[in-house]
């Protein structure tokens, strides 16, 4: 599987928030001079702050394709993610083929996966740490940055992801192990998750041809939303909000 040429609280979150980003793309106009490279439109920096993202954090001009604020390398070092020398995550195929491994959500430290959606808006989620919660247990910290802010833990036994419900102070199923198309919960919050299918196909925007993904689909009311996941990658799509992975770090 090769690129062609030419998360749920933390989805539920995303989901939810699309609206914010209907808003958000009434800016177009603004957010145009936020990737030029210049220092203009009330920007607090080059392509940061103002009608752009933070000067501050690892959001600022991580995403324009140019080395600068700064960096080591083009988008990465200095106050964005750190560069890669890794060759396999290198490989323009590991966005599309990923570690090969086991896992559909996989939670190790310092991976990151960045989105993209419509109007030029983009969020990641980055697994930052590692966080013991009052059961005892240790949970990958997952924060989301960008179009969107959240704070999540997830953690993986044997096979299952649990992610822990800071305001219940519980664990709920997030994915479980060895899924069968019609396994179905429902959670604290009333969603009904799916399994559709464990081989489900998608053509990416992001030019991948996908097979053997993980389709779950989650219903809240008359709302529904489907998620894509890829074994030794992660979350590749997001229907509901039209995001697609555009770009990963997975260890």
């Amino acid at each position: 599987m090769r690129r062609n040429n030419g998360a749920h609280r933390v989805i539920d979150v995303l989901c939810f928030a699309v609206f914010s980003i209907f808003l958000i793309s009434g800016l177009t106009s603004c957010e145009e001079t936020c990737y030029d490279g210049e220092l203009n439109n009330a920007e607090e920096g080059v392509d940061c702050g103002g009608p752009c993202v933070p000067c501050d954090t690892s959001n600022g001009t991580c995403f324009d394709g140019i080395q600068n604020q700064g960096e080591t390398g083009v988008d990465c070092g200095g106050p964005c993610n750190d560069c890669i020398t890794d060759t396999s995550i290198l490989s323009p195929d590991f966005i599309c083929e990923g570690t090969g491994g086991s896992s559909y959500f996989p939670l190790s430290e310092s991976s990151y996966w960045i989105y993209s959606m419509p109007n030029n808006a983009w969020f990641q989620l980055e697994i930052i740490g590692t966080v013991t919660q009052n059961n005892g247990q240790d949970y990958a910290h997952m924060v989301t940055t960008g179009a969107f802010s959240a704070h999540d833990y997830f953690r993986n036994e044997n096979g299952t992801i649990y992610e822990w419900n800071t305001t219940l102070e519980i664990d709920e199923v997030y994915l479980p192990a060895n899924p069968t198309p019609g396994f179905s919960w429902t959670t604290s919050s009333s969603d009904s998750i799916v399994i559709v299918a464990t081989n489900a196909t998608l053509n990416s925007q992001n030019g991948c041809s996908y097979d053997g993904l993980l389709q779950v689909a989650t219903y809240n009311g008359g709302n529904a939303s489907t998620n894509y996941y890829k074994q030794g990658l992660g979350l590749v799509q997001l229907a509901s909000v039209s995001a697609y992975l555009d770009s990963a770090v997975v260890y």
